[in-house]
Parts: C-alpha cells; structure tokens; sequence
C-alpha cells in the first residue's frame, strides 16, 4: 500500500492533474454545446457524443499512467524500489494498483462534468448515471494496458498514441479480431448494456461485432488486467531497473 501511494502521488501533480481532467471533459464540453440547440434526442446524443468524443479521455489515461514506472525509472530511483524487500509480483500489483487509482480520478472526473452538461442542459440524468459505467471500465482497462507499456517502451505516449488512433479508432472498424479485444469497445459493451438511450440497433452500430453486456465486459476486462499484471512481473524480474 505505501508503494501505491507513493506512485500514485507522485504521478498527480497538480498541473498535469488539471490538464488532464480538462482533457478528459471534453465530452461533456460537446455535449453541452450540442445540447444548446434544443431539437434533437439529447438522451441519444449523450451516448453518440461519449462514444466518439471519450476518446480524449482514453488520451489523458494514456498520458497519465504511463508516467507510473517511467518517471521513477527516468528519475534514476527505481533501483531503490528494487532494493525493499518486496517481491517483483507485489511491486506490478502495487504499480497497477496506483495506475488505476489516477486513471479513476480522471474518470469521475471527466464523468463529473458530462453530469453537470446533463443537468444544465434539460436531458434525463440516468444517462449519465450509466455513462460511469464506461468511464469506469475504461480507465481500468487503459490503466492495465498502458503501465506495462510505459515501464517497457522508452517513447510509451507515442506507441501509445499510435494504438489509440490506428488499431483503436481504424483497424478495429475493420477487423473483427481486433474489435473483440479493444478496450474502447468493451467499455462501450458495458455501458450499451445499461444505458436507456441507446436501442439494440444503435449499440450493433458503435459496436459492431462486439456484442453488449456488463458479463461479458467485465470478464474481458478483468482479463487485460491480469494480462496487464503477468507481463508487468516478467519485465519487473527480467529487464534492468535503469
């Protein structure tokens, strides 16, 4: 627990914090200027708009929690984390553990202000009560994928970068295997499960192979932690702390 905190801590300084959640709440900046103009189904437009726009949040995720092991390893004081006496296991445990408590205060946050653009807006709060869901499992699945690739690749925001707009936002609309294990779409599983706005066909549209259900989501999720962990603890035991 001190090793989270002391990640944790260390990656939410108060400048990055604010750039970021400002970053992740440009969803709910859309929304509430697309909710100025009063025709339109608002309740369906949330859901449009956080599908397509929460890619920023997905962003400030990725720049966040890659900085979990980079920052300690590019600061040189890594070697004195491996020099406690805590084995290689517990130390991704408590890395991940402190990646997925940052990557969450973005996502309150950011889900915050899609709440407060509901409110002033006129539109039926329960679909932003539902839109957490998302945000939620987002950050835990970035936040599982991009720790490991911030300990492991030196230029990790750009590789990072690189998966979000090309396999995430690209390929995943074409190839039906990549579909299936994008982060983006689970969360969006998850969310299309209980979301009122959105109608079965509305959720094939977004999701195309991928098929709804708060189950199955958390399942997939759960697992790209737990891959997340394993290669985490290989690099942690293999590869040289500086």
């Amino acid at each position: 627990m001190t090793l989270t905190l002391h990640l944790y801590r260390r990656v939410m300084r108060r400048g990055r914090l604010i750039a970021l959640l400002a970053l992740s709440s440009v969803p709910a900046l859309v929304f509430w200027l697309t909710g100025l103009d009063p025709g339109g189904d608002l309740d369906s437009m949330y859901s449009d708009i956080v599908a397509t726009a929460g890619f920023s949040f997905a962003i400030a995720v990725l720049i966040l929690t890659v900085a979990t092991l980079r920052e300690e390893r590019d600061a040189g004081t890594l070697p004195y984390l491996y020099m406690r006496p805590i084995s290689r296991l517990s130390m991704a445990a408590s890395s991940l553990l402190a990646g997925i408590g940052a990557a969450l205060t973005l996502a309150f946050g950011g889900w915050m202000m899609t709440l407060l653009a509901v409110l002033a807006v006129g539109a039926d709060p329960s679909v932003a009560f539902a839109g957490l869901a998302q945000f939620v499992a987002t950050a835990i699945g970035y936040a599982a994928l991009f720790v490991p690739l911030g300990y492991l690749v030196p230029r990790s925001i750009l590789v990072g970068l690189g998966y979000i707009i090309v396999v995430e936002s690209i390929l995943a609309n074409v190839v039906t295997g990549l579909a299936q294990i994008s982060i983006w779409r689970i969360a969006l599983s998850v969310y299309a499960d209980i979301t009122p706005a959105w109608s079965a066909q509305d959720a094939g549209d977004v999701l195309g192979p991928v098929a709804a259900g708060v189950g199955g989501g958390v399942v997939k999720i759960a697992a790209v932690l737990l891959l997340g962990l394993g290669v985490l603890t290989w690099a942690l035991r293999s590869r040289d702390a500086l």
